[in-house]
């Protein structure tokens, strides 16, 4: 039995910002409690169709809120974040919550006790609503997650289209108004693809900006968490809060700008729709005076030697060998098929790539002594869907390519952010699906990457969201 649209609350932010609601609470025009009740209504109505959580705990996240706001109240201010409802990808450990790693094999061992990146989120007073739903181990790019389900792309209630992954339920939890932000980790681009193809906002910061114990480590050497979230000015408010940096940095200006145009390989296998829309941004970004120089990375190809050597080996590394042996064929195939590449790594072949990518990571700094930022596609496709991506379905092939533009970033060591350029499409019907554009900065120059993609959001407008109430 489908619920009436009248009993789904609005979605808290609705209309506003995270720092504006953050204002509500401080003006006591609202309260925690009643903004957290909210969004677990929301979930308790929407997640059966959405599948984001995995997990929720509404009677924890309810006596949390009540916490915060007697603090309100004390006057203890802790800062932005305080009482910003926040969804947690399953892959990260939270005290009180089980963790799965988005597998049916036992491993919350591997992932550890709550790390220093929850326990900063709690300090800040942000409220975890719960866990969300995650590729196995966050191996994939697809969103798919043969036994633990795939959470379903809220932009189509017709046909179940890929989330993206590996960070899909923390996504879809954002662009369905399940939660103010979410936090998602970004191996291969497991922020930016779910954020791309959800039409919101993800942030791959740079490696070691932000701590990883108390992940799951997939890959030491490239894995790297970062946020998910509406839109740019939150996903400012949100790095810089956590970063404890000043708030205040003046816009910047993209006028004399130059940015790297990035061709093949990231514009091979384009959608028509992707390809528009990227020609369209560009166009936008020379009308704001932007310079614009078509640049080729043959670097980028690396990618498919240099990904499956490290992440295959260091995940292999994480269970141990004789353990991953006898839990491999438990394994979603398409993880189990990935992970097993690491078998046939000899550590010479492990160094070398490890070599290689320092390497790598220095030719990609060069680039940034001419160019202020590079840009491309985050995907090189819409939400595909899902029957149709499987193992043996006829866009299988097309749905591994989903991960294509956003390898080469953590390859190079560098950080980006995806964000929503589907609204340039003149489609009077509404119907095209989300498209990312990938901003892309040097090494440690995160904030640059955000301000730059605010200057675009101030210029083009916040990202739309999808109708929910659809699916009801």
């Amino acid at each position: 039995m489908k619920n009436s649209n009248k009993s789904l609350p609005n979605d808290p932010l609705t209309g506003m910002t995270i720092n504006e609601l953050g204002k509500k609470f401080r003006d006591r025009l609202i309260t925690c409690k009643e903004v957290t009740s909210i969004y677990f209504k929301r979930i308790r109505i929407l997640n059966p169709h959405l599948h984001a959580y995995i997990y929720t705990d509404e009677e924890r996240g309810l006596i949390w809120a009540d916490g915060i706001d007697k603090l309100f109240s004390c006057g203890v201010d802790l800062g932005p974040l305080m009482g910003i409802p926040v969804a947690i990808k399953d892959i990260c450990s939270v005290n009180e919550m089980p963790t799965t790693n988005g597998s049916q094999i036992n491993s919350a061992d591997l992932t550890g006790p709550e790390g220093n990146l929850v326990k900063r989120l709690k300090s800040l007073g942000c409220v975890i609503l719960g866990k969300t739903h995650t590729v196995e181990f966050a191996l994939g790019a697809t969103g798919l997650n043969k036994y633990k389900g795939t959470p379903k792309n809220p932009w189509d209630e017709n046909i179940h289209r890929m989330p993206g992954g590996s960070s899909s339920g923390s996504a879809v939890a954002v662009a369905s108004g399940l939660a103010a932000f979410a936090i998602g980790t970004d191996t291969g681009g497991s922020v930016r693809i779910p954020a791309s193809l959800n039409g919101i906002v993800g942030l791959k910061t740079t490696k070691n900006r932000w701590p990883t114990d108390g992940i799951f480590p997939l890959s030491p050497t490239l894995d790297t968490p970062g946020p998910i979230a509406r839109n740019v000015k939150d996903t400012k408010l949100i790095f810089n809060t956590y970063n404890g940096t000043i708030m205040d940095q003046k816009p910047i200006k993209l006028d004399g700008m130059t940015f790297g145009k990035l061709k093949e390989p990231f514009t091979s296998n384009l959608d028509p729709e992707v390809e528009q829309a990227y020609e369209i941004v560009c166009s936008k970004l020379v009308k704001l005076g932007a310079n614009i120089e078509e640049l080729v990375i043959p670097e980028a190809n690396e990618k498919a030697v240099l990904f499956p050597a490290i992440v295959g080996s260091e995940i292999v590394s994480a269970f141990g060998k004789d353990r991953f042996i006898k839990n491999v064929e438990k394994m979603d195939p398409v993880t189990g098929n990935r992970a097993k590449l690491g078998l046939n790594v000899s550590s010479f072949e492990y160094i070398e790539a490890k070599k290689r990518h320092l390497e790598l990571e220095d030719i990609a700094c060069k680039y940034f002594s001419k160019y202020d930022a590079l840009i491309s596609p985050t995907t090189v496709m819409q939400a595909l869907e899902v029957d149709k991506s499987t193992i043996g379905g006829e866009l299988h092939e097309r749905s591994l390519l989903a991960s294509a533009n956003t390898q080469p970033v953590n390859i190079f060591g560098l950080c980006g952010i995806s964000f929503p350029i589907h609204n340039l499409l003149n489609n009077k019907d509404n119907k095209t699906l989300p498209i990312g554009l990938q901003i892309i900065c040097s090494k440690n120059e995160d904030e640059k990457a955000v301000e730059i993609a605010l200057a675009l959001e101030n210029y083009l407008g916040e990202p739309q969201l999808p109708d929910v109430s659809k699916f009801l």
